[in-house]
Order: structure tokens, then C-alpha cells, then sequence
């Protein structure tokens, strides 16, 4: 992959939160969120990020954007390393990354219109004068599928999808190229998702955009997405194309996250496989494999050591010491 293939490349990526404790409230542990992630986001894809709730994928998210200070590691955009900008470069580099939020009701300001929530970004970065803001802001919402008189309006005023409209609208308004799509259908309906995902998807074909996808939706992450990574208690475990990752996922923890996804056939029945146990702590991993405790395939060695992300395909890594090279 050349250097200007990549939009970004985060390394070795770790986030720990304090554990406070005691009468002088000192630090006594640390919730290791995101401890020594690694991938690559090319240009012009959607890459997936999916896995249970408390993985740490939205901790990854956001400290990739810089709303979290790293731990450990470093992300490059566009071979910039993002923790090492000094303040007035980091403004300039906010209108180049933005994020969707989760969930479309608490993230838009009941206070402010639907015209002072997607430009107050513009007057932030001074993009527009009184003349321009309008018409940049009707711009913006009638990308994602809202009409002028809707500029208006305040969020009550709006169903969920309409509201996540406007959340994807404030994203656009500067026009970003790196956008972090933080679970933004799973508030929404059925009916509702599919179409916020066609527009998510019209979007970057009109516009060039470069999407990290975080979901727990597996069905929703191959339709949007170009290549997958699957997260387990902080940590990266399998990484692969998208269609490599459903017909052939190596790591048992994401085959038990695919057996998982409802068959729409009642005569097809496939084997689902079980997991025991409930997640550890991330405040107190399991010593080796973090998936060890509930692998039904762990060996001493997956006690004792920590596994590697490593190529075992073209374009398929794997972090477990069962599978080999050619698997």
C-alpha cells in the first residue's frame, strides 16, 4: 500500500481511563479501554469497526479524532502524526475530520435552530460571513435529503431520522474529507437505518469521502463497509476485506459473533456457537488472550501469552495463536 493510498494509519493505539479510589483519591487502577490497536484506512473506504458494547471501538473513534488524549501509540492523517499538531494546525485539521454521532436526540442543542446547529461550525472556522451562511447551510441539509424551510426548526421538531439528517448535515458543513460514523443508525428504526445508510453511501461517492464505520451491527457493517476489523476488550483480533471476513472468518471470536446474525430463511438453520462466561473486566484482563476465558478452542498457550496481530492471508491479519499462515 503506498503512503498516498492511506487517509490513516493508527499504530500501536492505547487508551486507559484512571480508576480513582481511596480517602486522597489516588489512582488505583486503570480501565484499559484500547490497549494496542494498529490499522490502516485508505482513501475513498469505509473501514468497519465492530465488536460487543464496552469493546472500546468508540474510545478508538474519538481518540483518533483527538476528542481523547492517547494513552500510548500514534495516528497519522495523511501522514501527519495527529498528537504531535500544535494548536493552530489541529484547528485547521478539524475541518477535515469530523464525527456522526450516536444518538441523534442528545447530540443537537435543543436551544439552537437547525440553521444555527450546521453553521456554527462555519462561523467557528470563520468560512462564512452573514451573506454566505444561509446558502451554505441550505447547502448542506439539502445534501442530506432536508429542505430549506426546515432551517428554521428546532430538534423537537424533527423525527430520529431526521434528526440524525441534521447531525449528518453539521458533519458535512465544512466540507470534511475524514468522517467517523459512531454507530449513527443504531437509535433509529429498521426502516429508518437503510436509509441513512444509502445516503451515508451517496455521500462519499459524490463528495469522496473516507468513513471509519463503528457498529455492533454485523449485517450493517457489510453492507456499508470495505474492510472490517473486529474488536474484543480493547484489543484488534481479525482484520480482513469485507467478504473475506463473512465467508471466512478465522478467529473464534468472530465466528461466534457471525453465527450470531439472523438467518431470513426458517428452514435454514445454522449451528450457533455459545460463548461462556461474560466479559472480563477491562480493568483487569485475562493474563494472555484476552478471549481465553470463553474461547471454547484455548490452549495453555493462550493463558500464557499474549497473541500478535499478524498476516495469515493477503489482507487478512488474525491475532491468535491457533491459526497459521494459510489457514
Amino acid at each position: 500500500m503506498s503512503g498516498n493510498d492511506l487517509m490513516m494509519d493508527v499504530r500501536n493505539l492505547k487508551k486507559y481511563f484512571p480508576i480513582w479510589g481511596g480517602i486522597l483519591k489516588r489512582v488505583v487502577g486503570w480501565v484499559q479501554a484500547v490497549d494496542d490497536v494498529s490499522f490502516e484506512i485508505k482513501k475513498g473506504e469505509t473501514f468497519g469497526l465492530v465488536g460487543e458494547s464496552g469493546c472500546g471501538k468508540s474510545t478508538v473513534g474519538r481518540t483518533i479524532l483527538r476528542l481523547l488524549e492517547k494513552s500510548g501509540g500514534s495516528v497519522y492523517y495523511k501522514g501527519d502524526n495527529i498528537f504531535e499538531l500544535k494548536r493552530r494546525d489541529l484547528t485547521r485539521l478539524r475541518q477535515e475530520m469530523q464525527i456522526i454521532f450516536q444518538d441523534p436526540y442528545s447530540s443537537l442543542n435543543p436551544r439552537l435552530t437547525v440553521s444555527d446547529i450546521v453553521g456554527e461550525a462555519l462561523k467557528e472556522h470563520n468560512l462564512a460571513n452573514n451573506h454566505s451562511l444561509t446558502s451554505m447551510v441550505r447547502e448542506a441539509i439539502e445534501k442530506c435529503g432536508l429542505q430549506q424551510h426546515h432551517m428554521r426548526r428546532y430538534p423537537h421538531e424533527f423525527s430520529g431520522g431526521q434528526r440524525q439528517r441534521i447531525g449528518i448535515a453539521r458533519a458535512l458543513a465544512l466540507d470534511p474529507e475524514f468522517i467517523v460514523c459512531d454507530e449513527p443508525v443504531s437509535a433509529l428504526d429498521v426502516s429508518i437505518q437503510s436509509q441513512i445508510l444509502n445516503l451515508l453511501m451517496d455521500l462519499q461517492d459524490e463528495m469522496g469521502l473516507t468513513y471509519l464505520f463503528i457498529s455492533h451491527d454485523l449485517s450493517v457493517v457489510r453492507h456499508i463497509s470495505n474492510r472490517v476489523g473486529v474488536m474484543y476488550l480493547g484489543d484488534l483480533v481479525e482484520v480482513s476485506e469485507v467478504e473475506s471476513m463473512f465467508t471466512n472468518p478465522l478467529h473464534p471470536y468472530t465466528r461466534a459473533l457471525l453465527s450470531a446474525i439472523p438467518v431470513p430463511n426458517p428452514k435454514k438453520k445454522g449451528e450457533k456457537i455459545i460463548l461462556k462466561g461474560t466479559i472480563p473486566s477491562p480493568a483487569n484482563p485475562p493474563q494472555g488472550c484476552k478471549f481465553n476465558t470463553r474461547c471454547p478452542e484455548a490452549e495453555n498457550i493462550c493463558r500464557e501469552e499474549p497473541p500478535v496481530l499478524k498476516e495469515v492471508e493477503p489482507d487478512h491479519r488474525v491475532s491468535c495463536h491457533l491459526v497459521k499462515a494459510g489457514s
